[in-house]
């Protein structure tokens, strides 16, 4: 088995023992991907059949409101990302873009998920990934609801210092609801 599908496994199998057939049967569904910056794994509006871990590099999800970007969400190594829409064979609500150049693992949702009918394994780390993803976008959620910028501003600061090194203070920016400008005055303070 490839390292890197060892420890994509290890990371979400510490609660369980799976046996070499599941492991095997799940690694058979993964798949390495160097992927350049800019490049766009999601769309919005579009079913999407893979769902990503990150093992280097950083993405964002955005939507587009008016012709306007706005950033919803960043993730790092050890993150997964995806649409939960996607999951269950919808269009995405969002667009996830590659803001560096990153090599991901790509998770065959299409394949695997029928899977998780006859191997309760499979199931349960399936399961595990998705509570991970989902206690992600509620951090996401519960930061975006902070009353102000500045306090979004000093969480980020306080919380996940190395967004602000790797990515675009547009995107910050964004993400915080505010101009990059009042970022930039912010920042100076």
């Amino acid at each position: 088995m490839d390292s890197l599908f060892q420890s994509f496994i290890d990371h979400f199998s510490v609660d369980q023992q799976l046996t070499d057939e599941t492991k095997a049967e799940i690694c058979s569904h993964l798949s390495i991907l160097n992927l350049k910056k800019k490049h766009v794994l999601i769309n919005e509006n579009q079913r999407h059949d893979f769902a990503y871990f990150v093992i280097k590099g950083a993405v964002r999800s955005y939507y587009l409101k008016d012709g306007i970007e706005v950033n919803t969400w960043f993730a790092l190594e050890n993150d997964m990302v995806g649409s939960l829409q996607n999951f269950n064979d919808k269009p995405s609500r969002e667009t996830i873009e590659l803001v560096e150049n990153c090599t991901l693992i790509a998770i065959n949702i299409k394949k695997i998920k029928p899977l998780m009918f006859s191997n309760i394994q499979i199931a349960n780390f399936v399961n595990k990934i998705i509570e991970e993803y989902a206690l992600f976008l509620e951090d996401k959620f519960y930061f975006s609801q902070m009353a102000n910028s500045i306090d979004k501003y000093l969480t980020l600061l306080d919380k996940e210092p190395q967004l602000l090194q790797r990515i675009p203070l547009t995107y910050i920016a964004s993400f915080l609801g505010i101009t990059r400008e009042t970022l930039s005055r912010l920042r100076a303070k």
